[in-house]
């Protein structure tokens, strides 16, 4: 059976791939007009948005997936607290039963 924290952990990294690869695209084009253009100054544009753009959505991608990654964890932490309750309340109502 596959936990929670594991699905959660294959969903964000594939999400985070495609989130990348769209920036990464996105800029190579941009790149590729800037240079194609001949207007070397636009590179003293796109080259610091480039890299503010990419590693601060690379950052937040990142600290969001570590949130949902350990929230799936508690989920998971959870679920094996309420089954040994569980098991915990029907050895008591047995004990009680004797």
């Amino acid at each position: 059976m596959s936990s929670t924290e594991s699905t959660e952990r294959k969903t964000t990294r594939t999400i985070e791939k495609v989130v990348m690869s769209f920036m990464y695209l996105l800029f190579g084009a941009m790149f590729l007009g800037v240079a194609l253009s001949g207007e070397t100054a636009g590179f003293f544009v796109v080259v610091p948005i480039a890299a503010l753009s990419i590693g601060l959505t690379k950052w937040g991608i990142k600290w969001q997936n570590d949130r949902y990654v350990r929230s799936a964890k508690n989920v998971d932490d959870i679920e094996i607290l309420s089954e040994e309750i569980k098991q915990l309340k029907k050895r008591i109502e047995e004990l009680e039963n004797k």
